[in-house]
C-alpha cells in the first residue's frame, strides 16, 4: 500500500510540474483543423486567440438582457435553459455555435462533403504569424491567410476565412 501512496504521489507531482507545450502556428492550426474534423468545440477554442471571443462578447450581453434570449439564439439553433444563459460566457457560445453547426450539417445531409485542408507555408512576424490554408471540396479549391497571434507565449487563432 505505502508503495502504491508513493508511486501515485510521485506521478501526481511529475504531472504538476508539466508545461504547456508551446506549438509552432503551423502545429496551432493543425490542432485547430483536427477539431473541426473529430467535430471537438472545445479543442478549438483552446487555440483561439482572447481578441476571436472578445467579438463575441456584445453579442452574449445582448443575450442575457434580451426579454427572449432564446430568440436570438434560435439563429444558430441554441436554445438554453435560464441559468445557461445566466452563465453564458463568449467561449461557451463558440462551443456551442460550432456544435449546432455540425448538428444542422447532420440534419441536412452535407456533413458528408470531404473537405480537406492543407497547411502549406507560414511567416513569423513579432507576435503574429501568417498562415497559408488550402481549402477543398469537391472539385473547389480555396486558399487563406489564417492569422495567429502570440499570447501570454503561446499561438492562438485569431482569424480563420474559409473554415
Amino acid at each position: 500500500m505505502h508503495k502504491l501512496l508513493v508511486m501515485l504521489l510521485t506521478l501526481l507531482s511529475l504531472l504538476s510540474c508539466r508545461e504547456d507545450v508551446q506549438l509552432e502556428p503551423e502545429e496551432v492550426v493543425d490542432a485547430f483543423l483536427e477539431g473541426f474534423e473529430t467535430r471537438d468545440a472545445s479543442m478549438m477554442a483552446s487555440h483561439v486567440s482572447e481578441g476571436e471571443f472578445s467579438g463575441l462578447d456584445q453579442f452574449v450581453e445582448e443575450i442575457k438582457s434580451s426579454s427572449n434570449p432564446n430568440r436570438l439564439l434560435a439563429i444558430a439553433d441554441i436554445e438554453l435553459s435560464t441559468s445557461e444563459i445566466r452563465n453564458l460566457n463568449a467561449k461557451t457560445l463558440y462551443i456551442l455555435s460550432y456544435e449546432a453547426s455540425w448538428d444542422r450539417m447532420e440534419r441536412t445531409g452535407i456533413a458528408d462533403l470531404e473537405i480537406e485542408y492543407t497547411i502549406n507555408s507560414s511567416r513569423i512576424s513579432g507576435d503574429s504569424a501568417f498562415v497559408e490554408v488550402t481549402r477543398r471540396i469537391i472539385d473547389t479549391e480555396e486558399t487563406n491567410i489564417w492569422i495567429l497571434l502570440r499570447e501570454d507565449g503561446f499561438w492562438k487563432m485569431d482569424s480563420y476565412m474559409g473554415l
